[in-house]
């Protein structure tokens, strides 16, 4: 019976549920939130703490106040971490019928796990009325108010960047508002660059926002070799350009304009005509590309050159070669006509005809961009023997010093990682002269891929500016980042979560490591992909 008894006054278990454990866990993280504090042991770097919902991403500025000082600096990385809360005592009684007979408890402690955003970043400078100034060793501080930077601060350290040069004014900070304008520094080109970006990324279109801006902002010379005739419309403005761009801009590049040349094969006028002649190439990469071997080939090589010689030098056609073996009773010569006629070098569209001019006398004229159309070329050997004519004729005339940016896009076809032939070895090996000497002579180089790791080594390599959009492939952002090492590895982690248009940019066209939201551009796209209206549902209404 006193067993009965006792079971009837057995209060029942009363549970939490999910959503009071849930709102019990917010309000601790709330009421024991770390505070968003900084500090700097060296006045160059600092470290911080907030709570986890602070609005601070990695690559974003910051201000921190400290000691009647105002700071701006860019957070570089951050992390989740946790730690023990303070020490909670609990009152804890039978009445929920918790503990079995005979065991009691009157007061438990428990100690919550806070999380919380651990980071660490670069000082820009020290607020100074109207400008950033640079920082001195004595700028030491602990326990610094952080927060995210105000517009008017971003644009302290983004104005800093272009004093000494022209500003090329691409785009938005992506972590700023509309009036944060990022302006890359012109003089920076004059080092070699390396823009990087997967399929969908928007690189082509940016790379197009940053020629059109180079043409109107500075006085450089573009050389554009385009494989997929993307920038064929370089010169036509769009409709509706004036939405997106001042009439100032519009008229600064209506001012430049006239100066860009499109050369395409088949068109009507020399000036624009992509045909070169023989004789545009030197006498080892004629042999190149007649695929004539000094040691396998010995007599047809002896023998070509012989041919070269007796019609009268330097200055020779394939076509005088190929008339002149037919004539000549030597076993050699006959089989270079064999050759040439086999390989049907002789049938490439890329040749000019008798009274035409080679596209390469365009390179000793007066213009802003030289565009060459080799995307409409039907052969990758074409392609790469008008290319190699191109940057070859650079080289030569390069005591000229006539400062030009080198545009390549595809760049992994024109100087791969490991060439596959004789003719893409020597191009190869034309960018890497460049790639190591150019730069003294006033040539640079503006490389464009998705496929990093198919570059040269000895050319990308030489590259020191990054601008760098969305990859999604580990190996590639990892390759990047040790090649470019200067860069934060984890600001070229981000590039995994950019979206179209979005870029890291680093290196001497930039103060510091800047994300960026490319802008509009000012002239139509020539490429384009394929829409796809086949994904439509085919269901009629």
């Amino acid at each position: 019976m006193a067993m009965s008894d006792q079971t009837e006054e057995k209060q029942p278990v009363t549970s939490i549920t999910q959503d009071e454990m849930i709102a019990i866990q917010r309000r601790l993280q709330k009421q024991f939130a770390v505070a968003p504090l900084a500090f700097s042991t060296d006045g160059k770097t600092f470290s911080y703490e907030a709570p986890l919902d602070y609005a601070i991403p990695a690559g974003s500025y910051v201000q921190i106040e400290a000691d009647d000082e105002t700071y701006v600096g860019q957070v570089i990385e951050k992390s989740v971490e946790q730690r023990e809360g303070p020490e909670l005592s609990i009152n804890v009684g039978d009445a929920l019928g918790l503990f079995p007979e005979g065991i009691t408890m009157d007061r438990a402690t428990v100690r919550p796990r806070i999380r919380y955003v651990d980071g660490q970043g670069i000082l820009l400078g020290k607020v100074d009325v109207a400008q950033l100034a640079p920082l001195q060793s004595s700028d030491v501080f602990q326990n610094g108010v952080i927060s995210p930077a105000t517009p008017e601060f971003i644009n302290l350290h983004l104005m800093s960047g272009t004093s000494d040069s022209a500003g090329l004014d691409v785009g938005k900070a992506m972590h700023g508002d509309e009036t944060n304008v990022v302006a890359l520094s012109a003089r920076g080109f004059g080092r070699h660059s390396f823009l990087c970006g997967q399929s969908g990324s928007g690189k082509t279109y940016s790379l197009g926002v940053i020629l059109e801006k180079m043409l109107i902002r500075s006085q450089l010379r573009l050389l554009i070799l385009d494989p997929n005739s993307d920038f064929v419309r370089l010169p036509v403005m769009r409709d509706n350009a004036g939405l997106a761009h001042t009439p100032d801009t519009l008229a600064e590049f209506e001012a430049v304009r006239e100066a860009i040349r499109v050369l395409r094969p088949g068109a009507q006028s020399d000036k624009h005509r992509l045909a070169i002649r023989f004789r545009d190439l030197d006498r080892h990469e004629q042999a190149v590309v007649l695929q004539l071997d000094p040691l396998e080939n010995r007599e047809e090589y002896s023998g070509f050159w012989r041919l070269v010689e007796n019609l009268g030098g330097d200055d020779v056609e394939l076509s005088d070669v190929l008339e002149a073996s037919i004539k000549d009773t030597a076993s050699e010569s006959r089989q270079i006509n064999l050759r040439v006629r086999n390989l049907g070098v002789s049938e490439w569209s890329i040749w000019c005809g008798r009274d035409e001019s080679s596209c390469i006398s365009n390179l000793d004229e007066d213009w802003r961009a030289l565009v060459v159309d080799i995307g409409t070329l039907g052969l990758a050997a074409e392609k790469q023997v008008v290319t190699l004519a191109m940057l070859g004729k650079l080289w030569r005339q390069r005591s000229e010093r006539k400062p030009t940016l080198i545009v390549i896009d595809e760049a992994h076809n024109i100087c791969p990682a490991e060439p596959e032939t004789a003719l893409q070895e020597l191009l190869t090996e034309c960018v890497i002269k460049i790639a190591a000497e150019g730069r003294k002579f006033g040539l640079y180089l503006l490389l464009a891929s998705q496929r990093p790791q198919k570059i040269h080594p000895n050319v990308l390599s030489q590259c020191d500016n990054l601008i760098l959009m969305r990859m999604n492939s580990v190996s590639d952002m990892k390759y990047v980042s040790d090649v470019f090492s200067f860069v934060p590895p984890n600001l070229v982690s981000e590039a995994s979560h950019f979206r179209q248009g979005n870029s890291l940019i680093a290196g001497p066209v930039v103060s510091t490591a800047t994300l960026v939201q490319f802008g509009r551009r000012i002239t139509e796209e020539g490429g384009s992909d394929v829409p796809a209206t086949w994904a439509d549902s085919a269901r009629k209404n």
